[in-house]
């Protein structure tokens, strides 16, 4: 996978990386900068800021013992490695399971009392990290149930009663790798303070707040806590300003919110911990915690909102938080035919807040195998969005992206019903919680991969809740049944592919919708055959259609993620040939900026394979002899099947093969 682009967080820590690899500076104003071992890191401290770059050479050794954990495990035979390693680690290339990293290093004692994060970079597939033998955190989920989170950015609080400050540490990183490649494969990979973090990491600047804020924002925090703990929502929401939105919640629907949790546990607990107040330059105060709200569901202890690092927005003059009106955001369902939450990435237009009465068409956008919804966050997806829709032109649209594991976009016989949970609550829910036009001429599906074949199964099974329908480098030609996922209801129960529904289909049928898909002549799954079929129907159906075949390029982001606007523009025609009107809300009013979000740094994962971008006369040349796609997929001139389709063999075997990475999308 290739996103052909730097992040330009990321452009600033690398051009900073000279200096860092020769030195950890834990300094205020003018303090000196001490020189590194690159074995042995170290700091000097003033008890403010810490940032210790760990890249390097660390210890590393295949297999699995939980007693390497232990600092004082001696790892002198286990050879050395670079972290991170651009591309995954060669030692992957032919082996799947467990691995360790180790790293000794020392915090001077001047640190002591500073709240630390160990940032761990991407790693693929799933990891776990200890610090002086104890479990810090972990992403992913460990066999037997493994699941990858190789697009997860580690940050990683570190509890404070484990640093040892004027003495030796050792981090041990156990990594699990699940199929194909892997490794330790980017960073940035250090321990920073609260401050360090948001400037080297999330690049977000700011001076600590003068002790009067200080004051009252601690009061506020305590009274949020408080009314919690007290059951007293009012209390909560007078701590709110009028026009409060933080991660797409506003008043009511955090209200809404806040109750229902009560209803269920009786009390809650707010926790804040590792609290910093930061001066912004508009004026206005961000608040950096680690927040929880935690209580009880059905007998047992619940967090309600999970741990995690939230930067909140106060305002000086109404003393109250107003929240980071955030546009790009994760969002969840509490899923009852789930019983679990289901995540998915929530991104509004830019008109969202300037034009309060607009509503906005709905675009699901679906991410491919051994993927998730958090993968479109360190691909910078919120951005490229911004740019289709003011620079690009294109019609202003909500953009949804679900998680969906590896599930097939379809209800999995004796695990999660993913599909009636994206039909009966998710869908529903965006258009309560949100400003959708919520009828099928406006409701789009877009999908990658495995998420293409996700967007047309959803599409054409579900027509009047979608009118349009995308996918780049699609698996069209795969039933889940194929690559081992069933769903409940024996034969007649069992999602098509998308091949198979569009021969059955009529024109007429058919005719409601508006497709675009495309493939890159070298697909590692021979997609671009698949591509080339189903043109193939639809063009044999009198079936109006967007399809490109480009004549360079495999199965990663470079062949697609530079065609986004391709794909969102057929979406932005249709939703606009359906009538929409834009700019339908009063006149725009002024929205303060959104608090920076602190997102991942642009992922060059370890498939990266640079692709050259064909011109589009070069792309049409290379669409094939439609009765050559044809013999090439074994449909028939009339729409029909034979036993064994060439495509679907050559795409099982494959994933047979355990091909997952160039699948990654």
């Amino acid at each position: 996978m290739d996103l052909n682009h730097t992040h330009p967080r990321t452009a600033r820590h690398n051009a900073r990386r000279p200096l860092i690899a020769s030195v950890a500076a834990v300094a205020i104003t003018a303090a000196p900068l001490l020189a590194l071992a690159p074995a042995a890191p170290s700091a000097a401290a003033t008890g403010t800021s810490v940032n210790l770059d760990l890249t390097g050479q660390w210890q590393f050794s295949l297999g699995d013992d939980l007693a390497w954990a232990d600092p004082a495990f001696d790892d002198s035979a286990w050879s050395a490695v670079s972290v991170p390693e651009l591309g995954g680690g060669r030692e992957f290339d032919d082996y799947d399971g467990f691995a360790w990293y180790r790293l000794t290093f020392d915090l001077p004692t001047e640190a002591a009392g500073t709240n630390l994060v160990a940032s761990m970079g991407f790693m693929d597939d799933v990891d776990e990290v200890y610090l002086n033998g104890t479990r810090i955190n972990g992403s992913g989920s460990l066999p037997p149930d493994a699941e990858s989170q190789w697009f997860e950015q580690r940050l990683y609080p570190v509890p404070a009663a484990l640093p040892v400050f004027g003495g030796s540490n050792t981090l041990a990183v156990r990594l699990y790798d699940m199929t194909g490649g892997g490794g330790w494969y980017q960073g940035p990979v250090g321990l920073y303070s609260k401050d360090a973090l948001r400037e080297e990491v999330l690049g977000i600047p700011g001076p600590l707040a003068d002790p009067a804020a200080t004051g009252w924002v601690n009061d506020l925090l305590a009274a949020q806590a408080g009314a919690l703990a007290s059951g007293d929502v009012d209390a909560y929401l007078a701590t709110l300003s009028d026009d409060y939105v933080h991660d797409g919640r506003d008043r009511a629907r955090r209200e809404s919110e806040l109750r229902q949790w009560l209803a269920e546990s009786g009390t809650l607990t707010l926790t804040d911990a590792s609290v910093e107040i930061v001066e912004s330059s508009d004026g206005r105060l961000v608040v950096d915690t680690n927040r929880t709200i935690s209580g009880m569901r059905n007998g047992q202890p619940f967090s309600f909102q999970p741990t995690a690092q939230e930067f909140l927005t106060l305002d000086r003059d109404t003393r109250t938080e107003e929240g980071n009106h955030s546009r790009f955001f994760r969002d969840y369902v509490e899923s009852a035919v789930e019983d679990a939450r289901r995540e998915y990435i929530a991104y509004l237009p830019p008109s969202y807040f300037t034009q309060p009465d607009r509503e906005f068409p709905v675009i699901y956008l679906l991410h491919g195998f051994n993927g998730g919804s958090r993968e479109w966050e360190p691909r910078d997806f919120g951005t490229k969005l911004d740019e289709l829709y003011t620079t690009g032109g294109l019609a202003e649209s909500i953009v949804i992206m679900p998680d969906a594991d590896s599930l097939w976009y379809v209800d999995n016989d004796g695990g999660a019903p993913w599909r009636t949970m994206f039909i009966t609550e998710m869908i529903p829910q965006v258009d309560e919680q949100y400003r959708t036009l919520a009828t099928r001429e406006y409701r789009g599906l877009s999908g990658v991969s495995m998420g293409g074949f996700g967007a047309y199964s959803l599409g054409l099974a579900y027509p009047d809740l979608f009118s349009s329908m995308a996918s780049h480098m699609g698996a069209l030609n795969l039933a889940p049944a194929q690559v081992g996922v069933t769903s409940p209801g024996g034969p007649e129960g069992q999602s098509a592919s998308p091949l198979t529904v569009v021969a059955a289909l009529s024109t007429e049928a058919l005719s409601r919708n508006d497709y675009f898909f495309d493939a890159c002549e070298f697909d590692d799954y021979a997609f671009d055959n698949a591509a080339r079929s189903l043109d193939t129907l639809l063009t044999g159906k009198g079936v109006p259609h967007t399809y490109a075949l480009y004549p360079e390029g495999r199965h990663n982001d470079a062949c697609w993620v530079p065609r986004i606007a391709d794909s969102f523009g057929m979406h932005s025609e249709h939703v606009r040939a359906a009538g929409l009107v834009e700019n339908n809300g009063p006149e725009p009013v002024t929205e303060p900026a959104p608090t920076p979000s602190p997102t991942a740094p642009a992922v060059t994962p370890p498939t990266a394979t640079a692709t050259p971008t064909p011109t589009p006369a070069a792309a049409a040349a290379a669409t094939k002899n439609h009765g050559q796609a044809l013999a090439a997929t074994g449909v028939d001139s009339s729409g029909g099947f034979g036993a064994v389709l060439a495509l679907v063999a050559a795409g099982i075997a494959l994933l047979v093969l355990g091909r997952r990475r160039a699948l990654k999308r």
